[in-house]
């Protein structure tokens, strides 16, 4: 699908320059051909967006009333707003794409998420020697949700690993102390090593055996 859009864009204007990550992200914008159209030809303009249906209606070969129609649709999808400015005592309007912008950006922030989420559970297997059962898996993800980092869950790993307790119930617990503690990333825990902090012996006191 993301392969006939893109045929079909070129088609109609092969003058217009297609970003890797419009194609990369093309199925989550939900956008139609002529909206996609409509972004390829703002995303192309080097020049200030000046906000001229009749301009980009002989520029697309679209008329005017749909040029109307695509612009108000985008604005309610959240991906353009027209915005006023005023220069010299002349006012006049814009289309900024900050909205646009600011939603691949997004994408790639849950991308990113995604692939350090996955990156983390084979770490965790690696270090374990097994493959994790579905009930680690949930209490790596609740970790996740909470907005724990993957810098201080590896930190944790490497507690349980030297302390020869490869177990999530057991990193679940460091991660308990030094959330209590304070602590939000591996340089945190520095201060606890030259303290002699006592979620060592907090941890050891737990009946692990019987988990």
């Amino acid at each position: 699908m993301n392969k006939n859009l893109i045929d079909e864009l070129l088609r109609v204007n092969n003058n217009l320059i297609v970003p890797s990550y419009l194609i990369k992200y093309i199925s989550k914008l939900n956008l139609d051909l002529n909206e996609l159209i409509m972004i390829l030809y703002f995303l192309n303009n080097k020049e200030k967006l000046t906000f001229n249906p009749k301009k980009i209606s002989q520029e697309l070969y679209i008329e005017q009333n749909k040029v109307l129609e695509i612009i108000n649709n985008l604005q309610e999808k959240g991906y353009i707003s027209i915005e006023i400015s005023k220069e010299n005592k002349i006012i006049e309007e814009y289309i900024s794409l900050d909205m646009f912008f600011a939603k691949i950006n997004s994408f790639m922030i849950d991308n990113e998420k995604s692939n350090n989420s996955n990156d983390i559970y084979s770490k965790i297997e690696k270090e374990f020697g097994r493959t994790l059962s579905p009930v680690e898996y949930e209490t790596i993800s609740k970790w996740i949700e909470g907005n724990v980092s993957q810098d201080l869950i590896e930190s944790a790993l490497k507690e349980s690993i030297l302390n020869n307790a490869p177990s999530i119930r057991y990193i679940d617990k460091i991660l308990f102390e030094w959330n209590k503690k304070g602590y939000k990333t591996s340089d945190d825990i520095v201060h606890k090593k030259n303290n002699n902090d006592e979620y060592i012996e907090e941890i050891y006191d737990y009946d692990w055996l019987n988990e």
